[in-house]
């Protein structure tokens, strides 16, 4: 074999091996974070326990991310996958009664939360995000953005003037709850590790929401005046989960 050819194919050889190797360790960082976001918390994050905490030296966090606020970034934007919401069928809410509506939104509203429980580092980076100053504030916009607009078409459909309000205070209320139950409290004496404290909760939610559908069908006695979506409202959002 020709030296040149054999020095290129060595080269090439060299070059893949290390794009690889690169690849593992930005994963192991990536996943050291998120473990130690789990297990610690957010602010416990610091360059040399998440280098020790992969087994890699701390110059590579540099070299490959430009240092931990980029780590941070590479961590939250793999994240994304994990916090994007359900997409809501919007046009079977559009085919569907006033109660109907309402149900949709609770059973949508609770199964949200309950995912959201399950996940450990969600929870810790919502509050990482309440209060830390130095927080990135845009992990959750997306996702807020994309359910502001369901909201709004879903308000636009029942003609809700306060939709958007009622979902702001519905979702801080269980923001609240969550990161109490992360932090053990017992608002009122209700424990919030107990299934059945949540299962509890989850009942009143039903309960607002079919008071909330109460209260509009006296609001929409003639529920064939309901306004129809068109094609385009319908595109704008099925299938675009945030």
């Amino acid at each position: 074999m020709c030296p040149l050819v054999a020095l290129y194919m060595t080269s090439e050889i060299h070059s893949e091996s290390m794009q690889r190797d690169r690849a593992q360790t930005e994963q192991r960082l990536i996943e050291a974070v998120g473990l130690m976001i789990a297990e610690e918390g957010y602010d416990k994050i610091g360059i040399n326990r998440v280098a020790a905490r992969a087994g890699v030296n701390k110059i590579l966090i540099y070299r490959y991310f430009g240092g931990l606020q980029g780590l941070l970034d590479a961590y939250l934007q793999h994240l994304q996958l994990n916090l994007t919401s359900s997409a809501i069928d919007m046009e079977r809410l559009h085919n569907a009664t006033l109660e109907e509506i309402f149900e949709y939104c609770a059973d949508y509203f609770i199964d949200e939360y309950r995912r959201f429980r399950r996940d450990t580092r969600a929870q810790e980076l919502l509050k990482a995000a309440l209060l830390s100053k130095d927080y990135p504030a845009n992990v959750f916009a997306e996702r807020e953005q994309h359910l502001g607009a369901i909201i709004k078409q879903i308000s636009d459909l029942i003609q809700a003037p306060y939709g958007l309000a009622f979902a702001t205070f519905m979702h801080s209320a269980m923001i609240t709850l969550t990161v109490f139950k992360q932090q053990h409290k017992k608002p009122f004496g209700l424990d919030l590790d107990d299934d059945a404290a949540w299962g509890q909760i989850e009942a009143v939610i039903r309960h607002i929401f079919r008071g909330s559908y109460a209260f509009m069908k006296k609001q929409l006695p003639d529920l064939t005046t309901m306004p129809h979506l068109t094609e385009s409202d319908l595109s704008s959002t099925d299938g675009n989960p945030a």
